[in-house]
């Protein structure tokens, strides 16, 4: 009678452990919402991504030369936390930072390259347009809270130039890439965007833009 209750408790116990091991962890959501820029400032865009475990889905939309919009889907891997997605001929390849960016490549239909921000709270706010002076090209950022994270691209050399700063109230700040100043000071009126940049090398100008998301 005991070995036939203990056989029952061993049984009772394999099949509580073999529904702990069937059980799966809930898939985390990730939202990023970002700008993309073409090479030499072809073009410019704005694309938003939602990874769901392993899977990937959202749209990428470019504001000029043409207006249109393609829907995208593909996958995550979360040990890398590197993306791969597509769709109409437009691949983008990125990696999660773990924090609070993704950025990559753009690369088939057109190349280029994009930086999203992680959007947790549906309050991402992005911005494409252009610059002109000393050089000229295309830019673009995203806006989440008060950071702000994006590129500009130069329709001269290809240059593509790292966009980092802040948006406190309507006033924006861009940092000048490895510290010493600002590369770049405006004003938020409304949906539109405007102000003057100087890279302290000797070359000036002024930016403009409107909300592109």
């Amino acid at each position: 009678m005991k070995r036939h209750l203990l056989s029952l408790g061993l049984l009772a116990g394999l099949a509580l452990a073999a529904c702990k091991n069937d059980s799966t962890t809930p898939s985390v959501t990730l939202v990023f919402v970002g700008t993309v820029q073409g090479s030499s400032g072809s073009l410019s865009g704005q694309i938003n991504l939602t990874v769901t475990g392993t899977t990937t889905s959202g749209t990428f939309k470019i504001v000029s030369p043409t207006a249109s919009t393609h829907a995208l889907s593909g996958t995550y891997n979360t040990g890398t936390k590197a993306l791969a997605a597509a769709g109409d001929g437009y691949t983008f390849g990125g990696v999660y930072d773990g924090t609070s960016q993704m950025s990559g490549t753009m690369s088939g239909a057109a190349s280029g390259t994009f930086v999203a921000s992680k959007d947790d709270n549906s309050t991402a706010v992005a911005f494409c347009g252009s610059y002109s002076g000393s050089d000229a090209g295309a830019w673009s950022f995203t806006v989440v809270g008060t950071a702000l994270a994006g590129s500009a691209t130069s329709s001269g050399d290809g240059h593509v130039t790292s966009l980092g700063g802040t948006m406190s109230g309507n006033n924006i700040t861009v940092a000048l890439p490895g510290g010493g100043g600002n590369l770049a000071t405006g004003t938020r009126n409304g949906n539109a965007v405007s102000g003057t940049w100087d890279n302290h090398n000797g070359s000036t100008g002024s930016w403009t833009g409107a909300r592109c998301n």
